[in-house]
């Protein structure tokens, strides 16, 4: 009898061990829970939007019935102004990589013949891609959204800056820079008296001007 109540003691007292580790565990994970988010970096202002848009998170490009949308965004910046910069070449970077490659792809389709060389072939694209981007560049690119926060970091007790440029080019531009580059192949091939050339960019211009 006397063993059966000891033992009982016994596990009594394991067991409220076990319940008191379990509290002081508790504890320390609600510290050290509550000092990291005391080191994250809080938001003390905000420029566009009263929260963090969703578009801030969209792929760099994006294509929708508009025209064509391209993201840029800089975070953790020291400099206002200079984070801005940043974010805004970082999307015409984006811009620019994405029409290239877009473009490009158009134009070759447009362009193909089947007596032509590659470099032949590349010759008259690389041309239009690059009087499609001129033109864009004159007059097609639109800056859509500016986005932008400081926050203050307890890490490193200093003030830094994120920011987000959004900038776009629409649909009917595209669409006029690439009419006006196809415009400068019928005259390139013209002056050079390249017939199949000369066809195949009528044929790309009377199908721009449609799609106008």
């Amino acid at each position: 009898m006397m063993i059966r109540q000891l033992l009982s003691l016994i596990g009594l007292a394991y067991c409220l061990s076990l319940l008191m580790a379990g509290c002081g565990g508790s504890k320390a994970l609600k510290q050290k829970e509550a000092l990291i988010e005391n080191q994250k970096p809080v938001v003390v202002q905000r420029i566009g939007e009263d929260e963090r848009p969703k578009w801030t998170a969209e792929k760099p490009y994006n294509e929708d019935e508009e025209g064509f949308h391209f993201t840029g965004g800089i975070m953790g910046g020291a400099d206002y102004a200079l984070t801005l910069r940043l974010a805004k070449s970082e999307a015409m970077k984006n811009l620019l990589e994405s029409i290239q490659i877009k473009a490009r792809g158009e134009f070759s389709s447009a362009i193909h013949g089947q007596n032509r060389s590659d470099g032949d072939l590349g010759r008259y694209v690389t041309d239009a891609v690059a009087w499609t981007l001129d033109n864009l560049r004159i007059g097609g690119i639109k800056q859509d959204r500016i986005y932008y926060e400081q926050v203050y970091d307890p890490m490193s007790n200093a003030f830094k800056f994120n920011s987000w440029v959004q900038v776009g080019i629409p649909r009917a531009d595209y669409i006029k820079a690439k009419t006006d580059a196809a415009q400068r192949l019928l005259d390139k091939a013209i002056r050079q008296k390249d017939e199949e050339a000369k066809k195949k960019a009528m044929e790309l211009l009377d199908a721009l001007r449609e799609e106008a």
